[in-house]
């Protein structure tokens, strides 16, 4: 899975100055604990409507979507469903906009002031990143639209196809966790465009698709969980196949990260898919990945008493946001454990594993566990993916980063090659690529944030390569490719 910042679209809006109009880039800063916290936002309007994304440099997150942004006489409002929140003010029809930063229920003053250039452009992360696919294209593409009519949510997305031909493979890609567009973009980074602009160049049509209640897809993205999003694949499933121009027979779909749990767990269901390709995707489950995240990497450079000593503390901790029976009372279960287990430690581990004072340390417990007892993280923790991908009968190609420090490429690999033995259909391939991150890039910080927006690379051109010629030689090796 990605963190927070991961989980997240950014793009970058160039300011120019425009007289009476509320588009550009603003800044401002709010408190924290006496400490100042710099925010930034970036509006643009097209002929859609109002849109934003929002920074905040000292916490190095760049590019917050913002679900939805309204203008309505001199009053602003930014909904951002990531945060539970967004941003309401006044604006003072010239360079001063005075409101509040909501973030569940919390409020906080926020005064923004026009930037007279937009800072964000400054930032290494913003330069255009080379692989980003740019025009004329040797290939159609295709804006496109259909429509989940179980969840009565319409999906947007774009399609692409040779310029010549007809009757072609396709693939559906299925974004990773939080909301997130079509191409899949973080920063300047573009993965989704990338792979489907290689992909596309190859002979294989590609779709790639707005998350609900991202872009101009609709629904609301913040009360879904993995299972929710899989029948949004299906929808697009049932799409491809009224086209005239793809081969039904030959649907395949590719899922990164949180999309490479939902891309089995459709597949288990469907009977209309042909492939599977999985990019980073957790088989493992997201209760072991959670934990790779929080304390098997975080924690590998200390003594191994230290990180027993962790985990202890973590696994109960997890039990108690797990529990249904006691959802309401997560803060007061946290401090109770959090101090029953200080009380068992002794100051040497405790000097390495806590950091400020307890209260601030049941705090940082209370609101990261308590997130846990949300819809989404309820499917995903207690979801086991290997028992569908254990249940494929079609091809399965998945790829994992040797470097990736939110989906453990060891365990994953591992478990594949045990679930491969039992299936006994000799068409699951695994390959783990060397030196790469989560998102397939090649990295030396390779846990960063802050790296995966700042590296030109976008996505590894071998693990493109692999993931061509696999599709190719798969298909065709079936009558009509």
């Amino acid at each position: 899975m990605k963190n927070t910042i991961l989980t997240v679209c950014l793009y970058l809006f160039s300011y120019t100055t425009q007289a009476q109009s509320v588009t550009g880039s603003w800044q401002g800063a709010i408190q924290v604990r006496g400490n100042q916290i710099h925010i930034n936002f970036h509006i643009r309007k097209d002929s859609s409507g109002y849109s934003a994304t929002m920074d905040s440099p000292d916490q190095k997150a760049y590019g917050i979507l913002c679900n939805e942004t309204r203008l309505e006489e001199d009053s602003l409002k930014i909904s951002i469903a990531l945060v539970k929140g967004g941003y309401a003010g006044k604006w003072n029809g010239t360079d001063q906009i005075d409101g509040l930063l909501l973030q569940g229920p919390i409020r906080m003053p926020l005064v923004l002031t026009r930037m007279k250039e937009n800072g964000a452009s400054k930032d290494p992360a913003m330069a255009d990143k080379p692989q980003t696919p740019r025009p004329p294209f040797p290939y159609l593409t295709e804006e496109v639209g259909y429509e989940n009519k179980q969840e009565s949510v319409h999906l947007a997305g774009s399609f692409t196809k040779p310029a010549t031909g007809n009757h072609f493979p396709v693939v559906l890609m299925i974004t990773g966790s939080g909301p997130q567009d079509r191409d899949e973009s973080i920063g300047k980074h573009k993965p989704f465009a990338v792979i489907a602009d290689y992909l596309t160049r190859q002979g294989i049509a590609v779709l790639r698709v707005d998350d609900r209640g991202v872009g101009k897809s609709t629904g609301d993205f913040s009360q879904a969980t993995s299972a929710d999003f899989a029948t949004d694949v299906m929808a697009g499933i049932d799409y491809l196949k009224t086209r005239t121009d793809i081969d039904p027979k030959k649907i395949g779909l590719i899922g990164h990260s949180e999309g490479g749990i939902i891309a089995p767990y459709v597949a288990a269901r469907s009977k209309d898919i042909a492939f599977v390709v999985l990019l980073a995707g957790p088989v493992t489950g997201g209760k072991q990945t959670m934990y790779y995240q929080a304390v098997d990497k975080p924690l590998a450079k200390l003594p191994a008493a230290d990180r027993k000593a962790y985990g202890d503390l973590y696994t109960k901790m997890f039990a108690i946001a797990l529990d249904s029976q006691i959802a309401k009372q997560v803060p007061e279960f946290v401090k109770q454990t959090y101090l029953d287990w200080k009380k068992t430690q002794p100051d040497s581990i405790l000097a390495h594993l806590i950091h400020g004072t307890d209260e601030q340390a049941i705090s940082q417990f209370s609101n990261g566990f308590g997130i846990f007892t949300r819809p989404w993280w309820r499917f995903f923790l207690s979801y086991d993916p290997a028992k569908n991908f254990a249940s494929l009968q079609i091809p399965v190609l998945a790829f994992y980063g040797e470097k990736d420090e939110q989906v453990d490429p060891v365990a994953n690999t591992a478990l594949i090659n045990q679930l491969k033995k039992k299936m006994k259909q000799g068409r699951i391939t695994v390959v783990e690529i060397p030196g790469v991150n989560h998102l397939f890039q090649h990295c030396k910080n390779c846990g960063s944030v802050q790296e995966y927006l700042d590296l030109d690379e976008t996505f590894d051109t071998g693990t493109l390569s692999v993931m061509g010629q696999w599709i190719k030689d798969l298909l065709r090796n079936q009558p009509g490719y």
